[in-house]
């Protein structure tokens, strides 16, 4: 695999390198429902230069949303690409409300017909551009008897060119099941880490479809920079008490997860991976569906998750390596109890 390779999305044409840009980070500070939910401010020059270098290495694939800093994500997104939109792969979403001034996301979804145009048409604005290539539905749950409509809404922002493609940010696998069934979708996000496994990988898969991987580094855990004294502040969104924040709880990263870690690290870290790499690499080997997208802020991290793809995917054997291993440990932890 080298730095360059590229993939189809999906059943679609359009090329998207191995490995993403995660573009939560460079949001900044903002609020869910009062709760904070950014990872701590954001230095925008710094978040631009990111990008550039991300272009430079070969990763062009770059997932945003409109709730990522109430629009801030996006905007950042927007002025690092001015004269080089041609160059990316941009994917955002839509379907949690928020208010832009306070920087609050509400988890009141709003997925009707007018306010999918209207959200789109905000996206383009403070994205620069006049198409988005990627188009997700934010919410992981909406009502069944919304998708239609949904699709439909969809379908018809393809058809004025607003949009190339669209997929949903779900772990909700019948719903997905069904999405897929109903529509042109290209593609799923979800969780997806060597300590957290997805039977959407599998959906993704039988369906022809590309599986767009957020929290693939556990929300940074798997980077080896946390230990058990490690306590992140409160306004960034692993210090708050978010219930879905699993790896950090109270700004601390929860040991099973560290020991968990502390086990496999030579696996991750053979061939002169550093875990970072190695994390990114046992989901390229998870499956040829797969597009991990790391949250990155700096241009270090961007060449770290680029020069990933020089290593290729985990081998049959290092995956079952550490499936034997994580085995193990959840088999001492069940005696333990």
């Amino acid at each position: 695999m080298n730095v360059m390779e590229k993939k189809k999305l999906g059943r679609t044409d359009i090329e998207v390198s191995a490995v993403g840009f995660g573009c939560w980070p460079i949001g900044g500070q903002f609020l869910l429902d009062g709760l904070p939910d950014g990872y701590g401010e954001a230095d925008d020059s710094v978040s631009i230069r990111a990008i550039e270098r991300a272009l430079e290495l070969g990763i062009n694939f770059f997932d945003t949303a409109d709730v990522y800093g109430t629009g801030h994500s996006e905007e950042v997104l927007g002025r690092a690409l001015k004269g080089r939109r041609h160059e990316a792969v941009i994917a955002t979403k839509f379907g949690f409300t928020y208010d832009e001034a306070t920087r609050n996301v509400y988890t009141k979804i709003d997925v009707s017909p007018d306010y999918i145009v209207q959200a789109c048409e905000r996206s383009l604005r403070r994205l620069a551009t006049d198409y988005i290539d990627l188009y997700q539905i934010h919410p992981g749950s909406i009502p069944d008897d919304r998708i239609d409509s949904v699709i439909h809404s969809l379908d018809r922002l393809k058809e004025k060119g607003w949009i190339r493609a669209y997929g949903w940010s779900t772990e909700d696998l019948e719903a997905a099941g069904k999405f897929a069934a109903r529509s042109a979708a290209a593609a799923f996000q979800h969780p997806l880490n060597v300590l957290v496994d997805s039977p959407m990988v599998e959906l993704c898969e039988r369906h022809g479809l590309t599986s767009i991987n957020h929290m693939p580094l556990a929300m940074g855990l798997l980077s080896g920079k946390y230990t058990r004294s490690s306590q992140l502040a409160a306004d960034d969104v692993r210090g708050s008490v978010h219930a879905w924040v699993r790896y950090f709880k109270n700004g601390r990263p929860v040991p099973e997860y560290l020991d968990a870690l502390d086990a496999i690290r030579e696996v991750l870290t053979s061939g002169g991976r550093s875990l970072v790499q190695g994390a990114l690499c046992w989901i390229w080997g998870r499956s040829a569906n797969t597009l991990p997208i790391p949250g990155i802020k700096n241009p270090a991290q961007a060449e770290e998750a680029a020069r990933a793809m020089a290593f290729g995917p985990l081998t049959p054997e290092q995956k079952a390596e550490i499936d034997r291993i994580l085995r193990n440990l959840d088999t001492e932890a069940s005696r333990a109890v």
